[in-house]
C-alpha cells in the first residue's frame, strides 16, 4: 500500500530519472546522427572457429571490412557479412583468425576492438617427418598449427622460431642437438596449452662401419669410413680418458683422426652434439711390439741382448730390471730384431719395451736372466696376483676393486681397479704372506688416475701401518719408484695394501693399478 504523504517525492524522482533517460537518448541520436561508425560491443569472445561473431554498435552499415588477427586469409569483406545493418553485423569466424584484436575498416578509417578475441582453439597433430638430420627441415601436419608458437624435442630442446607455419602445416629445422623421442609443441588459444606428437621422431646419428688401417699405430692417422660422420664431435678410443674433438679432416662418409697414445684394442665410440653415442661393431686393433725371444739368456752386464720379435722398430726405449733409466740408444733396430747394450745394474727379471708414440709397454713372457744378479724381482700384480704373494687376497672396505679389469692397461691384458667411496678406505688389502724383503731396495708400482682423481692422493703401507703417500695423476699411467725406507723398516711383508688417504676426503674417485713388485 502507497502512502499518499510521500507523492511529492515520488514526482520530483521520476522528474529526474526523465531528464536523465532524455540526456541519454539525444546522445545516441547525436551519434547517429553523425554519421560516425561506433562499436558498442562484439562476442562471444571465447568463439571458435566457424561460429557466428556479433557486432552492435551505430552506422555499422559503413564497415567495409572487418580484419581479424592473422594472414590475409582472415579478413572478411562486407559482401560476406550474413548479417550487415546500421545496428548489427553476424559473420562466420574465419578458419585464418588468430587471438589478438579485431579491426574494422571504413571510410572515416579503422576501428580496433578494445578486447581481443581469445579464441577456443586445439592445435592437433596428423604426421610429422620420420627421421632427419640435425640441421634439416622437418614437415609437421595438422590443424591450427598457426598457433603454435613452441617446438620442444627430446630432453627440452626448444625451438621458437620457424621456417613456416600455416593453419595446416609447421615446418621448423631440427637443432644440432636434438635426440631421437616425440615433439611438444605449445600453442596459444583461449587457454595455452600443449600436445605431444603420438609418432617419434628419429634423430639420425653417425655410423661407423670400418677402419683403415686396422691395426692402426699410434699417432698415426686412423681413417674411419662411414655414414653421416659430419655430425661427429667427439670420438673415444679404448683406454683413453679424454675425448677427441681435433679431426685431421671430416666430411660425412670419412673421418681422419690420429690415434691417441694410450689406445688398446677396443671398440670406438662416436658423439653427436646431442651426447649420444654410437658404438663401432668392430674392434679397432693397435700395433705393438712383440718379442718371441732373447739371445743369450742368461746375458753378462754390458754385453748385447739380441731380442727376437715382430714390429720392434716401434719401440721407444727398453727397461731392465734394477734400473731406474730405460734404455733409449740401441746398437741396431729393425722390425724383427733390436740389439741393446744391458746397462750395469740390471737384475733377474723381465724386459719391458715402450712404444713410440704411445704411453703403452709390452713385457716378456719369460725373465731374462743377468749373470751375477742375486735377488730377482719379486712380482705382486702381473694381469693377476702372482703366486710371490703367498698369502690371502681381502675384500677391503670403503669401495670395490676389479683384478680382472681390461681397460686401462698398461702393459699385458689386465689391470686391478680400485674405486674409493666415502672418506676413506682399502678396497684392495693382500695378506698372510712371509715374503723376506733383504736385498731388495724398492717397491714399483704403475697407477693410472680415472676421472675426477686429479689432486687426490693414495698411501701405501707395509703389515697394517701406512707407509708412503703419492699424488694420482688423472687420465695417464704413472711408473712410481719408492724406496722401501719410505714405506716401512720391517724385513717381512706380510700385509700390503693401497689405501685411501685421509686426507682426500668424501671425494670418490677410481684409480688402475699394474706391474706391482718389490725389486
Amino acid at each position: 500500500m502507497i502512502k499518499t504523504s510521500n507523492s511529492p517525492l515520488i514526482a520530483f524522482t521520476c522528474f529526474i530519472l526523465s531528464i536523465g533517460v532524455i540526456s541519454s537518448c539525444n546522445k545516441d541520436n547525436n551519434n547517429v546522427n553523425s554519421g560516425k561508425v561506433v562499436l558498442l560491443s562484439f562476442g562471444p569472445t571465447g568463439a571458435k572457429h566457424g561460429d557466428t561473431l556479433r557486432f552492435f554498435g551505430n552506422n555499422l552499415n559503413k564497415v567495409t571490412a572487418i580484419q581479424f588477427t592473422g594472414t590475409a586469409a582472415a579478413t572478411i569483406e562486407k559482401a560476406d557479412f550474413k548479417t550487415h545493418t546500421s545496428e548489427l553485423i553476424l559473420l562466420i569466424v574465419p578458419a585464418a583468425a588468430e587471438k589478438g584484436f579485431v579491426t574494422l575498416k571504413t571510410p572515416d578509417g579503422d576501428i580496433v576492438t578494445k578486447t581481443h578475441l581469445n579464441l577456443n582453439v586445439a592445435s592437433t597433430v596428423t604426421s610429422i617427418t620420420a627421421q632427419a638430420r640435425p640441421g634439416e627441415n622437418i614437415t609437421i601436419a595438422g590443424n591450427y598449427l598457426n598457433w603454435v608458437n613452441s617446438v620442444t624435442f627430446a630432453r627440452d630442446r626448444v625451438v621458437t622460431t620457424f621456417v613456416s607455419r600455416t593453419i595446416t602445416q609447421l615446418v621448423v629445422t631440427v637443432p644440432a642437438d636434438a635426440e631421437t623421442g616425440p615433439l611438444v609443441l605449445s600453442y596459444e588459444g583461449t587457454d595455452a596449452d600443449k600436445v605431444q606428437t603420438t609418432d617419434t621422431l628419429k634423430v639420425t646419428l653417425p655410423v661407423t662401419t670400418s677402419f683403415s688401417p686396422n691395426p692402426a699405430k699410434h699417432g698415426t692417422d686412423l681413417t674411419i669410413t662411414g655414414t653421416n660422420l659430419d655430425l661427429v664431435k667427439k670420438i673415444m678410443f679404448t683406454s683413453v680418458s679424454a675425448a677427441v674433438t681435433s679431426f685431421v679432416s671430416q666430411t660425412a662418409t670419412q673421418l681422419v683422426v690420429k690415434v691417441p697414445a694410450s689406445t688398446t684394442k677396443g671398440k670406438v665410440t662416436l658423439e653427436a652434439a646431442s651426447g649420444v653415442q654410437t658404438v663401432s661393431t668392430a674392434d679397432l686393433d693397435v700395433v705393438l711390439p712383440a718379442i718371441t725371444a732373447m739371445t743369450p739368456n742368461p746375458v753378462d752386464p754390458l754385453a748385447n741382448l739380441t731380442i727376437t720379435g715382430t714390429n720392434l722398430d716401434l719401440v721407444s726405449s727398453a727397461a731392465f730390471i734394477g734400473v731406474p733409466i730405460a734404455v733409449t740408444t740401441f746398437v741396431s733396430q729393425s722390425a724383427t730384431q733390436l740389439v741393446v747394450a744391458v746397462p750395469a745394474g740390471s737384475v733377474t727379471g723381465k724386459l719391458t719395451l715402450n712404444v713410440k708414440n704411445s704411453t703403452l709397454s709390452v713385457k716378456s713372457a719369460n725373465d731374462l736372466a743377468i749373470v751375477g744378479s742375486s735377488v730377482p724381482p719379486i712380482i705382486l700384480y702381473d694381469d693377476a696376483i702372482t703366486s710371490a704373494w703367498n698369502g690371502w687376497i681381502g675384500g677391503g672396505w670403503g669401495g670395490t676393486k676389479d683384478l680382472d679389469n681390461t681397460s686401462p692397461v698398461q702393459s699385458g691384458s689386465k689391470s686391478c681397479r680400485i674405486s674409493y667411496v666415502g672418506d676413506w678406505g682399502v678396497p684392495l688389502q693382500l695378506g698372510g704372506a712371509n715374503i723376506p724383503l733383504g736385498g731388495y731396495t724398492s717397491l714399483k708400482v704403475a697407477i693410472y688416475g680415472g676421472a675426477g682423481s686429479s689432486g687426490q692422493n693414495v698411501n701405501i703401507g707395509f703389515n697394517e701401518t701406512d707407509g708412503k703417500t703419492i699424488a694420482i695423476v688423472e687420465g695417464q699411467w704413472t711408473n712410481f719408484t719408492i724406496p722401501l725406507s719410505q714405506i716401512s723398516s720391517v724385513s717381512t711383508l706380510g700385509f700390503l695394501y693401497i689405501k685411501k688417504y685421509n686426507g682426500a676426503g668424501a671425494v670418490d674417485f677410481t684409480i688402475y693399478v699394474d706391474n706391482l713388485g718389490i725389486y
